[in-house]
């Protein structure tokens, strides 16, 4: 690899293995083709930065708050600097009607949701509104002759209360395992790389089956009422939280919960199949949009 330095021209370095971390400049995937636009995924976004809003109280301050509207969720995250993230998470076809600037039409959508609305109500907006489409995508492998992906550099999933963050950090602790091993017995790679992307994909695809679904009547009506029935709500707590590569009981708890989604999703099939139908619809919109 060639690196400029400095005054001192060209620098050529060799590596005995590369870990790819750069994050959404994804530059392995960019340079050997690799990446692709998720087509499972049928969200856009509309997002800003704001000072002085109301958060919980006390211990809770730093919380982070959902709340749902007509065409998708809203989140709400306090930064450690003071600022609060807002984001509204919506269907293609709603954003793509927006017919006035970015910022007024957050403001309209903010007004959808009376908890969002209250807490921004004396808020000051800092920074300018950004509107995004299908931001998410993966990489058709993870790992070669000499290199790993790790975090965002390989897939970016759709993200809740930020779990990118803990999915990138633990993609990357289990590729400093399999770097340590590769670098004392390099004959063992191609199997310790195998295990590495089987393992990632496994925990991505556990965390993306929710995030597919999380805009669903069956997943809203579930938050809306949790209880913690055979700690299924702390296997949801561990899950939105990224943790989702470790076996043991908190795997177990997930298939539980996907049970309980599928057996409401017939209880109440003619709403359910809307939702699907009009997911579908959203998939589409989306594909044509990229």
């Amino acid at each position: 690899m060639q690196v400029q330095a400095g005054d001192s021209g060209l620098q050529e370095w060799r590596t005995r293995f590369l870990v790819d971390a750069s994050g959404r400049d994804t530059f392995l995937a960019d340079r050997l083709a690799l990446k692709r636009r998720s087509r499972d995924h049928a969200s856009a976004a509309l997002y800003g930065h704001f000072r002085d809003a109301r958060r919980n109280p006390g211990t809770a301050e730093g919380n982070i708050t959902i709340a749902w509207f007509e065409h998708g969720w809203f989140w709400f995250i306090p930064l450690k600097d003071g600022a609060t993230s807002v984001g509204a998470v919506c269907s293609p076809a709603y954003l793509n009607s927006r017919r006035v600037d970015p910022e007024a039409f957050f403001r309209q959508t903010i007004a959808m949701a009376p908890e969002i609305a209250d807490r921004l109500a004396q808020a000051e907006l800092i920074g300018p509104v950004t509107a995004t489409g299908n931001y998410s995508y993966a990489s058709t492998r993870m790992s070669g002759r000499g290199y790993l992906m790790v975090g965002d550099a390989w897939a970016f999933v759709d993200p809740v209360f930020s779990s990118g963050v803990y999915l990138a950090m633990n993609s990357a602790a289990l590729a400093a395992d399999v770097v340590d091993s590769v670098l004392d017995y390099p004959a063992r790679a191609p199997a310790l790389c195998r295990r590495f992307e089987r393992t990632v994909r496994g925990g991505v695809r556990t965390f993306s089956w929710l995030i597919h679904r999380v805009t669903s009547p069956v997943i809203r009506k579930l938050f809306m009422a949790p209880r913690d029935f055979l700690g299924i709500r702390s296997a949801m707590v561990s899950l939105l939280a990224g943790d989702v590569f470790r076996p043991g009981p908190v795997r177990s708890r997930l298939y539980l919960f996907r049970t309980l989604y599928y057996l409401n999703f017939i209880a109440d099939w003619p709403a359910s199949f809307r939702a699907w139908r009009r997911r579908r619809r959203d998939i589409r919109v989306s594909s044509g949009a990229a």
